[in-house]
């Protein structure tokens, strides 16, 4: 399974294009690409347009063109039961129910006014209106009216399979192609973490991708013309991308196991909730076990050390079987060099290769295990440790061969030491009451490896007093859309301090507003978190941070989600240790998303400083 559609990340959750699951559609498409399968199989990749006709049985007739949209801004909507709490907004709302008749409805409730959508049964629809087209539709039904629902959509997805949105479109016919709907075109030419899917001409073979990126350590990503580029090399006849950055993600549930996991790296070191996905799934029928499978962390033990070996079974149609450890029989050959016990914990006594084999019932396997004399390779986890003073942190190694492989090590083999610092036998490092660097080592199976632990934090100031302008250094005001009214200036807040001052005016509803005071510092160092001193205005903005990464990609903070407070605040955010360093300093701004919104205002900062683990 991959992630899917965009969505709206900082408030609702809600998929910005098409949802459609067993032939119902669950949200509207926008104009940028959807895939979709219809009831023959066959895919489709581009823009869909889609709208619903309501027909009264007394002539009354609406266009419905928003699906599960609840929003002020949406005058007319049609709502099934899958449309989760919301709320805003004063509305009529429609309740119809299924007849035996196809597309036809019966209106069942009527409500004049409502803040929150209705919970709908199974077999429920419902419409509803805001202002005049609620107006409109209070006057045209009453209860006990019938209505017949119909749809048009290009291409037909009446009986479709499934549709999901995203965009854009990245190969048609065999060749790249310029998405001119394209979600986010100034991302064009950004690498980034991306998500894709890709079919052959004949239809016989689909490829689901993710290329994970900004983490220079493991990969920085692709732009969109590569990644058609990599669906041209592949074979792919037909190609879209979907959600990508802090989203793209990839599970897969391996052979034997009854669940999934994460395959790749998520480029925020974690998994995003994401408003829905694309999955390949096994229908097969669950019977009996034809095969046993051994799974193991390493294929490799260090002499005296154990390997968790761990049985799974899978049936005719590799859907996976419940195994209990002991109703399978384990054995290791030759005893000499290795013995496993009824747990699966083999453990290694001499160098060599070692034979594991298992049986469940007249179901066998084996595998073969290689003991070694010692550990070529060592390396401590986490890579750069931090840790709060006075804190503690777990501390692990990850030992090779010198071809790479890992090798199993039991955590007690292992020999810890630190210089003017505590760590535990087990490799729990123990900071002290400052902030200092410390070095520990670890060693084991004759290879030694070090890491310095940083305890505490100190603070670098940036800006105590931001100076507006466009010299280097200095902050200026940009806008999005561009002509916004505020402005960048040094105007003392409302308490006679002096600050930099942010005006900003979001009165034009509609479209997300940002507005920026804009800079360009390159920062020294590794820092951790910024700070930064507030003077809000209570209107509620969402206020944010950004930089940009050494290999070009911007990336963005929330320092605070709403700015609902009057008068000075210290604030302090995190910086994603994964960042491309050294990075420069950008912006700090302010957005209203919400399309509906309206404010204006002023914000000041002052005492701009960034933080850095140790002394």
């Amino acid at each position: 399974g991959i992630n899917a559609d965009y969505f709206d990340i900082n408030e609702s959750g809600s998929p910005l294009n098409l949802v459609l699951s067993g032939g119902r559609v669950l949200h509207q498409p926008s104009r940028a690409a959807a895939f979709i399968v219809d009831g023959q199989g066959q895919t489709h990749m581009g823009s869909v347009k889609l709208s619903f006709n309501a027909q009264t049985n007394t002539g009354a007739t609406f266009v419905i063109q928003r699906i599960n949209e609840w929003s002020p801004s949406v005058d007319l909507a049609l709502v099934t039961p899958e449309l989760g709490a919301a709320s805003g907004g004063d509305a009529v709302e429609v309740v119809l129910d299924a007849q035996p008749s196809p597309d036809l409805y019966r209106v069942s409730r009527i409500e004049p006014s409502v803040t929150s959508p209705i919970a709908l049964q199974s077999g429920q629809l419902a419409i509803v209106g805001r202002g005049p087209q609620g107006q409109s539709l209070l006057r045209a039904v009453a209860v006990g009216d019938t209505v017949t629902l119909s749809e048009t959509s290009d291409p037909p997805v009446a009986n479709a399979r499934l549709g999901i949105g995203g965009g854009p479109l990245l190969v048609q016919d065999g060749k790249p192609v310029a998405d001119p709907a394209a979600p986010a075109p100034e991302e064009t030419d950004v690498r980034n973490p991306v998500t894709a899917v890709g079919v052959s001409a004949d239809g016989a073979t689909l490829w689901l991708v993710v290329v994970d990126g900004r983490r220079p350590a493991l990969s920085i990503g692709l732009t969109r013309p590569q990644l058609a580029a990599l669906f041209v090399a592949i074979g792919a006849n037909t190609a879209m991308a979907f959600d990508s950055g802090g989203s793209s993600e990839m599970v897969i549930r391996h052979e034997g196991d009854a669940g999934v996991s994460v395959a790749n790296s998520p480029s925020d070191g974690r998994e995003r909730a994401v408003a829905d996905g694309l999955f390949v799934l096994n229908t097969g029928a669950h019977g009996p076990a034809t095969a046993l499978l051994l799974k193991a962390p390493a294929t490799q033990v260090l002499v005296g050390s154990t390997l968790l070996i761990q049985p799974r079974a899978v049936d005719a149609s590799d859907q996976p079987v419940g195994v209990e450890i002991q109703d399978v029989a384990l054995a290791a050959i030759p005893p000499t060099r290795a013995a496993i016990d009824p747990q699966g914990r083999l453990r290694v006594f001499a160098p060599g290769d070692v034979e594991v084999t298992a049986s469940l019932g007249e179901v066998h396997a084996h595998a073969r295990v290689r003991g070694v004399p010692r550990v070529d390779d060592l390396r401590i986890t986490p890579k750069e440790p931090a840790v709060a003073a006075g804190g503690t942190i777990q501390l692990a190694v990850q030992a090779a061969s010198s071809d790479g492989l890992p090798i199993a090590v039991d955590p007690d083999a292992v020999r810890w030491s630190a210089v003017n610092g505590k760590v535990s036998s087990s490799g729990v490092f123990i900071a002290g009451p400052r902030a200092s660097r410390t070095t520990v080592s670890a060693t084991v199976g004759g290879a030694v490896a070090s890491v310095d632990v940083l305890t505490g934090d100190h603070t670098v100031m940036f800006a105590a007093l931001p100076q507006p302008g466009t010299a280097p250094g200095q902050w200026r005001y940009v806008t999005s859309p561009a002509a916004l009214p505020g402005g960048v200036d040094a105007q003392a807040a409302p308490d006679g301090a002096a600050a930099l001052r942010l005006a900003y005016d979001f009165s034009a509803p509609g479209v997300t507003r940002a507005a920026y005071a804009q800079t360009e510092s390159v920062l020294a160092g590794e820092p951790s978190a910024l700070s930064v001193e507030v003077y809000g205005d209570g209107n509620g903005a969402w206020l944010r941070g950004g930089y940009r990464n050494s290999d070009g990609n911007a990336e963005s903070l929330t320092i605070a989600r709403h700015v609902d407070w009057v008068g000075w605040k210290t604030l302090k955010v995190a910086i994603p240790p994964q960042a491309s360093w050294p990075i420069t300093w950008t912006r700090l701004y302010l957005v209203e998303s919400s399309k509906d919104a309206k404010e204006q205002g002023s914000i000041w900062f002052r005492n701009l400083a960034f933080v850095y683990p140790g002394p």
